[in-house]
């Protein structure tokens, strides 16, 4: 089965359509370094990508859309340093399993939802469903200053809170290390 067929790609789909690339399933052990210990893990992605790159990340979302409860939208996790891209996100949010008041900071979209929910102490963890390489198309190219043709790496991703209550579905994608 696909990664398309498994439906783990979703968040993407949902928020931008088909096309955005071809993605081919792989292990954790085949994804080289320096994606395998930005992706590879069960951890909070954002202090992650700080700690790479040395900095605070900034959010900047390129569209939104909410049905009830279900949120979803499509970021671009960039370095305020330099406003460089560090991730591509395509991401569903899971609203009534977050207060009032974090519902309310996670629909402003001005900080990532990891940094969000490591300043409000919320108890989480990450289960990466599953890693691919991308041959990205032209959006994907576009907003991380990637070849079209050039091999990028990512993941399928789920937070849920240390209750198992399912917090968010993910798809992240790196830009070239």
């Amino acid at each position: 089965m696909t990664l398309e067929e498994s439906g783990l790609l979703r968040p993407l789909v949902q928020l931008h359509g088909p096309g955005s690339g071809v993605f081919e399933s792989i292990t954790g052990e085949e994804m080289p370094e320096p994606y395998r210990g930005l992706l590879v893990h069960g951890g909070d992605m954002t202090s992650r990508l700080e700690g790479f790159h040395g900095g605070a990340i900034s959010l900047q979302v390129l569209q939104c859309r909410r049905e009830g409860a279900s949120y979803a939208r499509e970021v671009v996790l960039r370095r305020v340093s330099d406003g460089g891209a560090v991730e591509y996100g395509a991401i569903e949010i899971e609203l009534d399993a977050f207060s009032e008041e974090l519902r309310g900071r996670i629909l402003e979209g001005r900080v990532p939802l990891g940094g969000l929910l490591n300043a409000s102490g919320v108890l989480y963890h990450s289960e990466p469903q599953a890693f691919f390489r991308v041959f990205p198309g032209e959006f994907l190219s576009e907003q991380l200053g990637a070849e079209r043709g050039e091999a990028l790496y990512g993941r399928c991703n789920v937070l849920r809170h240390d209750d198992g209550v399912l917090i968010a579905r993910i798809v992240e994608v790196l830009p070239r290390g």
